[in-house]
């Protein structure tokens, strides 16, 4: 009876696995900043939040109205940080995970930051 209960556990937990996904799955509003304050503040009045959803392994940005598929999405530990990385063939896009509702994607002196909504 044991063997047939663990046997059970693991395929429960072998098709938990087999479903999961990076765990940065959902809605998203993005707004644009930078560490100058004059700057940020003449970018935020200048441009409106952004709405995007993240999915297993696409990106869908709202303003443009378009789906971006990617052969993996996964998060990269480095040191102590964590990036979320849309991998595309041999190009990677990564955006730097603060927390499990916020991720920044750095654009030279500026920033967006993207707050979960949904």
């Amino acid at each position: 009876m044991k063997l047939i209960k663990y046997a059970s556990m693991l395929v429960l937990a072998g098709a938990l696995v087999g479903c999961g996904g990076h765990g940065y799955e959902g809605e998203y509003e993005g707004k644009i900043g930078s560490s100058d304050k004059t700057l940020n503040n003449a970018l935020a009045d200048s441009m409106p939040s952004q709405k995007i959803v993240i999915g297993t392994d696409y990106l869908e940005m709202e303003s443009l109205g378009q789906r971006q598929e990617f052969d993996d999405v996964f998060v990269r530990e480095s040191g102590e940080d964590k990036y979320l990385v849309f991998k595309d063939g041999k190009s990677e896009l990564m955006w730097k995970i603060l927390d499990e509702n916020t991720l920044v994607q750095e654009v030279g002196l500026s920033e967006v930051k993207f707050v979960r909504v949904k």
